[in-house]
């Protein structure tokens, strides 16, 4: 499966989750310790800008991992799952499989990888439509546009923004080490952490890099 068109959009994959983790990680640390900010000469503008542009590019980098491929082929989960060839699994690859599908509500015998992944994503997919719709017209009118109307505090909570994360990554290590055999790459997640680095030097005492719990 090295190099084949699963592999390459697998990788492509990885690449916007990447991304993507980044993108939530900014909006998050910039939210959690904005009244510390506050107490500090650290510009409430500049920061305010970047946690708009990390909540745009969330809703973006959502839209993408989640479309659905047309006339281009796309490195999304769904462009993944159209690449993936007919196979037999094996009992290691079978359970693999169904452990993330009852993870994720598909209690189905995995018997065809390609079906019975498209099966647990729609089946995802419909338990989240609501937020997958908000970050779709989020994109069609400001990501994409400027409409007049469009509002970004229409957008789901960061719980949702990490349950939706999980499924994409967990989804790209299933593919990585059960179909491609590799072991699956991690986001490094250094942005977030050099984000709250920054902010100890400009004076925030112990800046959050997760919401406290009780948010």
């Amino acid at each position: 499966m090295h190099g084949s068109k699963a592999d390459q959009k697998s990788i492509g994959l990885i690449i916007l989750l990447s991304k993507l983790r980044d993108a939530i990680d900014l909006h998050r640390v910039v939210s959690a310790n904005a009244e510390a900010l506050g107490q500090t000469d650290a510009s409430p503008t500049l920061f305010g800008y970047l946690q708009m542009i990390a909540l745009e590019s969330v809703a973006i980098c959502f839209c993408k991992v989640f479309e659905v491929e047309g006339r281009n082929e796309l490195k999304s989960i769904p462009g993944v799952i159209g690449a993936l060839p007919s196979q037999n699994l094996d009992a290691r690859q079978i359970e693999q499989f169904a452990s993330f599908g009852r993870k994720y509500g598909n209690p189905d015998q995995p018997s065809d990888p390609k079906l019975f992944l498209q099966e647990t994503l729609n089946r995802f997919v419909a338990a989240h439509s609501d937020s997958l719709k908000q970050f779709k017209e989020f994109r069609d009118t400001i990501g994409a546009h400027s409409d007049l109307a469009a509002s970004r505090e229409t957008l789901p909570s960061h719980a949702e923004f990490e349950a939706l994360f999980a499924f994409a990554l967990d989804f790209y290590e299933l593919v990585a080490r059960a179909v491609i055999g590799v072991g699956p790459a991690s986001p490094p997640r250094r942005v977030g952490h050099g984000l709250v680095k920054l902010l100890r030097s400009l004076g925030v005492p112990n800046p959050r890099f997760e919401f406290p719990p009780d948010q």
